[in-house]
């Protein structure tokens, strides 16, 4: 089987499944989208992404509303935030079966254990994304910047797996690469997801005004060094001048409104179990506090109470 034969169902079209689906779309992969409440606007308009890879529409579209009657597909992609993680095992149970791949696109940490622990049969392998995109209307998507996809497999089954997957995406021009490391890579995430997902909330600003502001900046910063405590406690510390890197990224981004802050935005449940809860739990089993990360934590807590009670 070649890479452009690979097929994919999408769970969870919004900002990262809807773009995502899109380039494998244009890559020549065969696609299947699962929408939910966007499925009759795109079985009429189709998916559209605005994008500086290239403004695309797809019409018509492999869409479906739920899971139960679609086929099966090779490589199954988890695209929902992590809030729906409880209902996670029975919406993958039609769509999973011997050998199946579930590419895990989540943020955050353990998702990856849950998922092999719920589907002992089938191949998770994580990819992370660096991608600055959002939704902005049903079945149409605004890509801002960046987008490259980090592929790190959860045991050794994944390993002959993840070269026919970054074929794939790369045949959509997405930028690829592999790590060695699946916590490592996770972590690597969370030193960007904890500082920005959660400083855009409770300070009510975009990634720009961040780094703008000398205050902000200190903060993120502040916040970045946790996290890499936190790597370093659980045995995948990072590179020297990763954190520095990433911040130097961060700088060149276009404006962005990091998806925690438009779930708040929008009075949704934040994601605050496996960006913030599980990371201090890891650190703790190692006998590590990560204090700034426990105090943003908290407030984050607080706020995404006050803000879907009112």
């Amino acid at each position: 089987m070649t890479a452009k034969h690979l097929s994919f169902t999408i769970l969870g079209t919004g900002a990262l499944g809807g773009f995502y689906g899109s380039r494998l779309l244009q890559g020549g992969s065969t696609v299947r989208f699962i929408a939910h409440s966007d499925v009759d606007w795109m079985r009429t308009h189709g998916l559209r992404v605005d994008s500086p890879l290239g403004d695309l529409v797809h019409q018509p579209v492999e869409v479906y509303a739920s899971a139960d009657a679609i086929p099966p597909s090779d490589v199954v992609c988890v695209a929902l935030k992590t809030t729906q993680n409880a209902q996670l095992p029975e919406l993958l149970k039609p769509l999973v079966r011997a050998g199946t791949v579930i590419l895990n696109l989540q943020n955050g940490l353990t998702m990856e254990d849950e998922l092999a622990a719920a589907f002992p049969d089938a191949c998770v392998i994580a990819g992370l994304c660096f991608l600055c995109s959002n939704k902005v209307g049903p079945g149409h998507i605004a890509h801002l910047d960046y987008g490259l996809v980090s592929f790190a497999a959860f045991d050794e089954r994944g390993h002959d797996w993840i070269p026919r997957l970054m074929a794939a995406f790369s045949a959509g021009g997405i930028a690829v690469e592999s790590r060695p490391s699946l916590p490592q890579a996770r972590w690597r995430k969370l030193a960007w997801n904890i500082p920005f997902n959660g400083l855009s909330v409770l300070l009510g600003v975009n990634t720009d005004v961040i780094m703008a502001d000398p205050d902000a900046r200190a903060l993120a910063e502040e916040l970045m060094a946790e996290v890499a405590v936190g790597a370093a406690a659980c045995g995948v510390p990072f590179d020297t001048g990763f954190t520095r890197a990433l911040l130097d990224i961060t700088e060149r981004m276009t404006p962005y409104a990091p998806s925690m802050r438009l779930d708040f935005l929008a009075r949704r449940e934040i994601e605050l179990e496996y960006l913030y809860r599980r990371p201090l739990r890891e650190v703790a089993r190692h006998g590590v506090r990560l204090p700034a990360v426990e105090a943003i934590a908290s407030q984050l807590a607080f706020a995404d109470r006050r803000n879907r009670e009112g």
